[in-house]
């Protein structure tokens, strides 16, 4: 958004030059008129921009940036304000003055601006989370069945690089369906689906156990911990699991669980290790999740 402002500061800039050319040259007062337009149009959108981007900087890089954009075209519309009030006074003409047309154009200058560069891109961003939003929707139906499932809030994930700096990397939608009480989450970046908690927070619910998967807004981080079920799946492979051609500890596998589902803070359900199939169609059960897993990772010798 940053980038298209400068844009059309740059095109404002050059327009108004032509305006003071033309002005010296004809000393008429439409032209005056123009660029008295453009200029007020560009202070008023270069303070509300300003104000906009200051609210959606994410580091030290994007500060930086603002002020430079921001203050270039402060300052570069202040000395062609000088340098055109300098041509006016230099032509001696008193017909050359501030109209009713200097008005109407700074309006249609400064709205063009806020369309264009604020709403826009605004509009622009909402349907691609709409868009997303339908996709998580059917990759929910195709993997688990349809359970009027309802996207109820969307969280940004922000990732950091550097010391200041920061990104936006994701997006976690909150979703409710009919399928358990309580909502669950699925992150989505870059249109991929990269994680789904729709597993762990279904198994707590239905057995009791206790967990814990939420947004903070105050630092932008998805908080989750299903320990409970965790310990449950391990007690549940050492206690059912049959060796069959030969001794192998039952831990492999619920290590190999942990390994492919979670990392160190505890289980996080992947899309990307399809374990279970995209076009499964209904809520796994407990056995059908670990058979999966023991045929993902080629246990022949194991039957559940």
């Amino acid at each position: 958004m940053l980038g298209l402002f400068l844009i059309f500061c740059i095109i404002q800039i050059i327009i108004q030059i032509i305006s003071v050319i033309k002005l010296k040259k004809s000393k008429k007062s439409k032209y005056f008129n123009l660029f008295i337009g453009i200029n007020i149009a560009s202070f008023i959108s270069t303070i509300y921009a300003f104000y906009v981007f200051r609210k959606n900087i994410l580091g030290l890089s994007d500060a930086i940036y603002c002020l430079l954009v921001c203050g270039f075209s402060f300052i570069t519309n202040i000395v062609l304000l000088i340098i055109g009030l300098i041509v006016k006074k230099i032509t001696k003409d008193n017909k050359i003055r501030i109209n009713k047309n200097s008005f109407f154009i700074g309006i249609f200058i400064l709205l063009l601006n806020i369309i264009i560069i604020f709403i826009l891109p605004t509009i622009v961003n909402n349907i691609s989370l709409k868009l997303d939003e339908k996709k998580v929707i059917n990759y929910l139906n195709n993997k688990y069945g349809n359970s009027n499932y309802k996207v109820i809030s969307i969280y940004k994930e922000y990732s950091h690089y550097g010391m200041w700096d920061k990104y936006l990397s994701g997006y976690y939608y909150e979703i409710k369906s009919d399928y358990m009480k309580d909502t669950f989450i699925i992150k989505v970046d870059n249109n991929y689906i990269e994680a789904d908690y729709f597993l762990p927070v279904y198994f707590s619910q239905k057995y009791n156990l206790n967990y814990n998967l939420e947004y903070h807004d105050w630092n932008n981080s998805l908080e989750y911990d299903f320990t409970d079920f965790n310990n449950y799946i391990k007690d549940l492979i050492k206690n059912k699991m049959l060796t069959l051609n030969k001794e192998v500890d039952p831990s492999v596998i619920y290590n190999d669980y942990i390994h492919s589902y979670s990392n160190i803070d505890g289980v996080k359900y992947n899309s990307n290790y399809y374990i279970i199939s995209a076009d499964n169609g209904k809520i796994p059960t407990i056995e059908e999740l670990i058979r999966s897993l023991i045929n993902y990772n080629n246990y022949s010798s194991y039957k559940y």
